[in-house]
């Protein structure tokens, strides 16, 4: 069976979706031995400068190796363009960072395909043959990518566009965090929306993780009215998120921060592992 796709989509920014789309699968990783393929579909790149040094993505970008080559092969055209030519896609395996291996078992790895600002030229090109062509590359690449990995995740940018469309083509799932206020809602509304569009076809299945929770509160009056929507209260994780400091970016840190020697890492790691393992069932892995 080919590996499930998920995105990792709210549109509105500010919920978690990059740092939970990093640690959540993080621990999938870890505890189920999968090999997953992390994919920076946003423009601003955070999960890649969350995940990469300074050096790193600077070399994979030199190099060609970022998301820009699931969408056409180099060389690219120029920022107004895009290169239309019949060339085989890469397999992405071919240009994904090794970010972490099993030791006891070498094969199975998380790996990550950077993302780059320069993702934003499909905002601006209106010619819809080469943005059609651009689509089915990208659907390819990531077809190929299914046969290599156990699980692929695309961090998805927190706007309706070309990129947006392209990620729901190929989800298998979405993964929505929501912060138990009403803009995170409006923003899990319009996903909704998305989802539900006779364009995106199969629809995903939708999967809700509350993220932010503080501990020892009583659930708020928006956590309620979510639950008790006859669209979403089957699709809410059972497992939540509290917030935590343990997870906040640091600019003098590179890499999971579940990783780093803090307190409290242990508990928030076994809240992410929990929210992972619940999710992995849910699709069946």
């Amino acid at each position: 069976m080919p590996a499930p796709v998920v995105a990792a989509l709210n549109m509105k920014g500010g919920v978690g979706k990059t740092t939970l789309a990093a640690h959540v699968f993080r621990e999938v990783f870890a505890t189920k031995s999968l090999s997953v393929l992390l994919i920076d579909l946003d423009p601003q790149y955070n999960l890649s400068q969350q995940l990469l040094t300074k050096r790193t993505y600077e070399s994979l970008g030199s190099s060609g190796k970022t998301a820009l080559r699931l969408f056409e092969p180099a060389p690219t055209s120029d920022f107004f363009d895009i290169n239309t030519s019949k060339m085989e896609p890469n397999n992405p395996k071919e240009f994904a960072f090794q970010l972490m291996y099993l030791v006891t078992k070498p094969n199975k790895n998380i790996s990550l395909i950077a993302g780059t600002f320069e993702l934003t030229k499909y905002s601006f090109i209106s010619d819809n043959s080469k943005l059609n062509h651009a689509r089915d590359h990208f659907k390819h690449a990531i077809s190929k990518a299914r046969s290599e990995y156990d699980l692929i995740v695309l961090d998805m940018n927190p706007s309706s566009s070309f990129l947006t469309l392209c990620g729901l083509a190929v989800a298998t799932d979405v993964f929505s965090p929501v912060r138990p206020d009403k803009f995170s809602v409006l923003g899990l509304d319009l996903v909704k929306r998305l989802i539900d569009h006779p364009s995106v076809s199969p629809a995903p299945n939708l999967h809700i993780v509350m993220n932010g929770v503080r501990r020892g509160h009583s659930i708020t009056d928006t956590e309620k009215d979510i639950r008790v929507a006859d669209f979403f209260k089957d699709k809410i994780l059972t497992n939540r998120i509290y917030h935590s400091g343990v997870l906040a970016a640091r600019s003098d840190y590179t890499g999971f921060a579940s990783e780093r020697k803090v307190a409290n890492k242990i508990q928030i790691s076994g809240e992410l592992r929990n929210v992972g393992v619940e999710l992995c069932g849910r699709m069946g892995l």
